[in-house]
């Protein structure tokens, strides 16, 4: 069974605003001007000043403008809206509120209506409020109306040619629209001039902001599914940046294999188990490259209980278990993995799994669970 790469995307058609500028209205004594300040420490700075000040509309909007930009968008969501409540007048607030809106995870076509109303209103008041361009550009592409979203795109790149949001959320369009073509022969080479095009874009990116590791994890996601090696450059790249995040390590252990360099997989995998114990791709990986590679069996089945111990719904270590288990004629151990693996509830899959490989997973379970009627 051939196992895909279930990555965390971290840049996507939701783009939340960057931070250049919300620190202006807040005072000195909040740690925003600090560097190497971590996201708790930045939110807890505003939060003391709000404590004193719990209707203070431009520290509610700071500490939104700051969620957002750490991918807090309930913590945002809800300073923003209490902001535009507080001041609609304000166009800050107004804008923070459309990017939050736009930004959250149960969002309705509604909201991608309300949020563009907003930003056609703050580019009203503001022509070349850049936030609020890309803004509006996102709820274009959100609604497939890809040649106004390019317009925008294009807008904002006039006022400010390196402005971040414009320029991934370019490459994150024509990544979409070179997903939509996938597996269409007809389309084949309109889909490879919409990868081109979205390598461009990020690549633009990473001459802009060579200090971003999500930049070169999308590179790394893009040059793989060409089959190109030069993947693992990318991904080395972001693990350089950002060596704890365990995203950017699994990309690269799992590219390495890939690429046939399964030892050079196997050592991230084995970091990656010392610095989280608790993360079951790493074992489950191992679990792969022991008994696809290697032919160690006892070690694979060890990886994969170890696996199903932290993620009891973990399909992809049933269903390895259970060739493992119908390779050595254990035809009840086999069929019982195979049915803890279609017990799985779809909403119960893992984050790594999209639910289109996860119905393939299943029919395979499936498909070698009746395949084995006929031997118990």
């Amino acid at each position: 069974m051939k196992i895909g790469l279930y990555l965390i995307s971290f840049l996507g058609l939701f783009i939340a605003c960057s931070t250049d500028d919300y620190n202006e209205s807040t005072s000195s004594d909040v740690l925003i001007d600090a560097p190497s300040a971590s996201y708790g420490d930045l939110k807890a700075a505003i939060d003391t000043k709000l404590i004193k000040n719990p209707n203070d509309v431009s520290l509610l909007v700071n500490r939104a403008n700051l969620a957002l930009e750490h991918y807090d968008y309930p913590r945002a969501f809800s300073d923003a809206a209490k902001a535009f409540r507080l001041d609609s007048n304000f166009l800050d607030s107004r804008l923070v509120y459309a990017l939050a809106m736009i930004n959250q995870g149960q969002r309705s076509v509604a909201d991608i209506r309300e949020s563009q109303r907003h930003f056609q209103f703050v580019v009203s008041k503001d022509a070349n409020n850049t936030k609020a361009m890309v803004g509006l550009a996102n709820t274009y592409a959100l609604q497939q109306d890809f040649e106004l979203a390019r317009e925008w795109i294009e807008k904002t790149l006039i006022v400010d040619p390196k402005f971040f949001d414009a320029h991934v959320l370019k490459g994150s369009m024509y990544k979409v629209l070179c997903g939509a073509l996938k597996g269409d022969k007809e389309s084949e080479k309109l889909s490879k001039i919409y990868l081109d095009s979205a390598i461009q874009a990020y690549s633009r990116v990473s001459q802009y902001y060579p200090d971003r590791p999500e930049i070169y994890l999308e590179l790394g996601i893009l040059f793989q599914q060409s089959n190109n090696e030069i993947c693992l450059d990318y991904y080395y790249s972001a693990v350089q940046l950002a060596p704890e995040n365990m995203d950017y390590k699994y990309a690269l252990a799992y590219a390495y294999g890939l690429f046939d360099e399964e030892r050079k997989a196997m050592a991230i995998y084995l970091e990656m188990q010392e610095q989280d114990s608790l993360f079951c791709e790493a074992f489950c990986q191992m679990g792969q490259i022991y008994q696809k590679k290697f032919g160690e069996i006892d070690s694979a089945l060890n990886m994969y209980r170890t696996t199903i111990e932290i993620d009891e719904n973990h399909i992809d270590a049933y269903v390895n278990m259970g060739v493992i288990y119908e390779e050595q004629k254990d035809y009840y151990n086999a069929i019982r993995s195979y049915a803890r693996a279609l017990a799985i509830e779809p909403d119960n899959r893992g984050p790594y799994m999209p639910l289109s490989d996860f119905s393939e997973i299943q029919g395979l379970a499936r498909e070698y669970a009746d395949g084995l009627k006929n031997k118990l």
